[in-house]
């Protein structure tokens, strides 16, 4: 019997295509044939990029018009109202939401995507919680997807996010 290897689809957190886009070797400025791989990729399904990511790329001109270029090629796929309801609920149970600041909200909804749509997700974060104002414990996405179904890749593994779309 042939055993057949499921591929992971993954969902990129903002601070891995933030840390892409910074980091010189494949950054926007001085690699444009990997964002242009990474764009095919997008287009080929290989991996997802979410409005709400996109929306909270804000301070880094290339990367948000790299963004805005996806979004008009119709290549970012918006979340609807059961993703935000089950993003709420996650949220509620483990907290992630800044309360003050509203950090990582898009996380919760980044999250409820990848469980509705069993696709893995691709982080920076570690899984040290943080602090709010009050002193609770703020959960991260590596916590969070321990607790729950989606597949965590942290981002001190880039060549397995890279190799599954398709990059070597």
């Amino acid at each position: 019997m042939v055993e057949t290897k499921i591929k992971t689809i993954y969902l990129a957190d903002t601070n891995t295509l933030i840390g892409f886009s910074l980091w010189k070797p494949i950054s926007l400025k001085f690699n444009e044939s990997f964002w242009s791989e990474l764009s095919n990729a997008l287009a080929r399904g290989d991996w997802v990029l979410l409005d709400v990511v996109v929306n909270e790329i804000l301070y880094d001109g290339d990367l948000a018009n790299w963004c805005k270029e996806q979004k008009s090629k119709g290549l970012v796929t918006e979340i609807d109202s059961d993703i935000r309801e089950r993003g709420i609920e996650i949220n509620n149970i483990y907290p992630m939401i800044d309360p003050v600041s509203f950090k990582s909200e898009a996380d919760t909804y980044l999250i409820a995507f990848a469980e509705a749509n069993q696709l893995g997700i691709f982080s920076r974060e570690n899984g040290k919680t943080n602090k709010d104002i009050d002193g609770n414990d703020l959960y991260k996405i590596p916590n969070v997807c321990g607790f729950l179904s989606p597949k965590i890749i942290n981002t001190n593994k880039p060549k397995v996010f890279l190799k599954s779309i398709g990059f070597n």
